[in-house]
């Protein structure tokens, strides 16, 4: 494996021995359903005290044919080309407390290195934690709560209440390996997983950003503003239900999934208060909640 500490590379007028923190955002984007860590991203940035440390060499861990960046044409030339970015921001919360957001697209590439690029990242300013916010599209309606599970690095950490209860296989991201490896390597590391309403995964769900936020300040201790992130959830949830009013397949779809989410639910409470069903059983609760998990494409 090539050198990891090589990937990361410092702005100059950093003074990294000023650098300390004890908890290590991450919310490197694996097609970000609901757009919940562009939104995430941009909110801390724009309202909180921020400074860049650095970046990694997104040459190395981008595969540029995938990701396709932007670029503008204008009659006869090219402008306004807008290279992918992979940064690391030191971030003051409403309290004074400073934390890191590691922030981007997912890397493609060399995904063994980035993890030994983020360990190296933890070991050299004190991180004690670290914590992955994203979404994830699932079969559930814009009319219920919006659920955040949680995850960690290893088995039995999770409360039931948290967790997901089911064992399934899913295709691999970068920040399950990060979770995983971190795990394997004695490190804390938490994931907080907003259900965003897979109807709606393939634009911007600001509902999703909010009940992330609210759960990241709560795990973390961090004093993080809501801004005006709860008047454009409010707005968009307007718009949605104009357009499901409009729609009698619509309607007939969000029916469904309200008695399937509230199905769900009546059965995961029971299954916390009597004895842990079989695996068998597990699957067959919620079986219908999780068909269309990789589903994110909008209706």
């Amino acid at each position: 494996m090539l050198d990891p500490v090589s990937l990361f590379e410092f702005d100059p007028h950093i003074d990294q021995r000023t650098v300390r923190a004890h908890t290590l955002v991450v919310t490197l984007g694996s097609r970000d359903p609901g757009h919940v860590q562009q939104i995430l991203d941009a909110h801390l940035l724009n309202t909180l005290t921020n400074h860049r440390l650095g970046g990694v060499d997104v040459d190395q861990v981008v595969d540029y044919g995938s990701l396709r960046p932007m670029i503008a044409f204008e009659r006869d030339h090219f402008h306004g080309y807008r290279p992918p970015a992979i940064d690391l921001h030191r971030v003051t919360d409403e309290s004074g407390r400073e934390f890191l957001l590691f922030h981007g697209p997912e890397p493609t590439l060399q995904w063994e290195r980035m993890v030994g690029t983020v360990e190296h990242l933890i070991d050299q300013f004190d991180v004690t934690e670290t914590v992955i916010v994203q979404g994830v599209p699932t079969p559930s309606p814009h009319t219920r709560p919006m659920h955040v599970s949680r995850y960690a690095g290893g088995p039995g950490i999770v409360p039931a209440e948290d967790s997901v209860p089911a064992v399934f296989e899913m295709s691999s991201t970068f920040t399950s390996l990060l979770a995983l490896r971190l795990g394997e390597r004695g490190h804390d590391v938490t994931g907080l997983v907003a259900h965003v309403p897979h109807y709606l995964a393939g634009g911007e769900v600001p509902e999703a950003a909010v009940r992330l936020m609210e759960r990241l300040a709560g795990h973390t201790d961090l004093a993080l503003p809501s801004g005006e992130l709860p008047m454009l959830a409010d707005d968009f949830r307007t718009r949605v239900d104009a357009e499901v009013a409009e729609s009698p397949e619509a309607q007939q779809m969000i029916t469904q999934l309200e008695e399937q989410y509230d199905r769900f639910m009546r059965q995961r409470v029971l299954t916390e208060t009597t004895e842990v069903p079989t695996a068998d059983e597990i699957g067959a609760q919620v079986e219908d909640f999780l068909r269309g998990l990789d589903d994110d494409t909008p209706a």
